[in-house]
């Protein structure tokens, strides 16, 4: 599905000056072309920065990641647990 997808758009650029714009001005064709093209080459940088992202995101979390920022995602249960949070995040350095 995919290829063939690309496989149209790319036959549409192609034969875009030849046959396809013969019948319209060429004003037309022409803008129409160059926005063909700029999508496609917002579909291949955002496919890009995805890729990149991903493969940061898997890089990094895989580090170890500091207690006290694990601590903070998680909300103390009781009125004890909320003091010793409290002190502990809050020592004088």
């Amino acid at each position: 599905m995919k290829n063939k997808f690309v496989l149209t758009i790319s036959i549409l650029i192609l034969t875009a000056n030849a046959g396809f714009c013969s019948a319209r001005s060429a004003l037309v064709c022409d803008l129409a072309i160059k926005f063909f093209l700029a999508m496609l080459g917002v579909i291949l940088s955002s496919i890009i920065i995805y890729l990149g992202l991903f493969i940061y995101n898997k890089i990094i979390t895989n580090k170890k990641t500091n207690p006290i920022e694990e601590d903070i995602l998680h909300s103390p249960k009781t009125i004890d647990d909320a003091i010793k949070f409290f002190i502990n995040r809050n020592r004088l350095r």
